[in-house]
């Protein structure tokens, strides 16, 4: 994990935070929307031939916000002269919401973007081999973690080489949150605000801010 940073570097960090919100954040939302219409889909009629248009386009959105969040590592080793692997290392650790961590969420969402731009096979350090290992598809009962991503019927899934699979619901929004809690660690400068990702809150209010604010 990364020292906090000089106040030189905390500045340059305001391209990584930029990005954050005005294009990470947004694409999130997209891939929010494309899943929840892809349950509608899938609720109106359950035979794939119907809701299969409605899966690419999930899987689509996935990808677009895979490709937004993995941007955060080029930006900010670009800042900090440091190798974007190094970067996604020291972001690993802070990926948890509630105190719940999920490893390997920041790895994954990588491959994903990878598999995106390149299709595959991907390099050994990918948890994934290709973008045939992501697919929309039912998740059925135990898969991940209790209470991740959707309850039933279909979704975006991550299969990794080990034949784990993993629903991009929950890696998304742990890993923003691991960016939120890594800029902030480094001394970045966070909007007061609350936000949240898949309905999960990836950056609690600030108190004191809002406190500040009243008369």
């Amino acid at each position: 994990m990364l020292h906090r940073l000089p106040s030189s570097k905390r500045l340059a960090l305001k391209s990584a935070l930029n990005h954050l919100l005005t294009n990470v954040l947004p694409a999130a939302q997209d891939y929010d929307r494309a899943e929840n219409e892809l349950s509608a889909a899938f609720a109106k009629n359950a035979e794939p031939a119907h809701w299969a248009t409605a899966g690419q386009h999930a899987k689509r959105r996935a990808a677009e916000v895979a490709v937004a969040i993995d941007g955060l590592a080029d930006r900010a080793a670009n800042d900090l002269g440091m190798t974007p692997d190094t970067v996604r290392n020291a972001v690993a650790p802070y990926c948890m919401i509630d105190s719940v961590v999920r490893p390997g969420s920041i790895e994954r969402v990588c491959a994903v973007a990878n598999a995106y731009k390149h299709a595959g096979p991907l390099r050994d350090k990918h948890p994934v081999a290709s973008e045939s290992d992501i697919l929309a598809t039912g998740a059925g009962y135990g898969i991940d973690g209790y209470g991740i991503g959707k309850f039933g019927g279909v979704e975006v899934l991550v299969t990794e080489r080990d034949g784990t699979v993993r629903k991009f619901l929950g890696d998304v929004p742990w890993a923003i949150a691991g960016w939120f809690q890594f800029l902030a660690a480094q001394g970045a400068a966070l909007p007061p605000d609350e936000y949240r990702v898949c309905g999960l809150c990836v950056k609690p209010a600030d108190p004191a801010a809002h406190t500040g604010s009243q008369p």
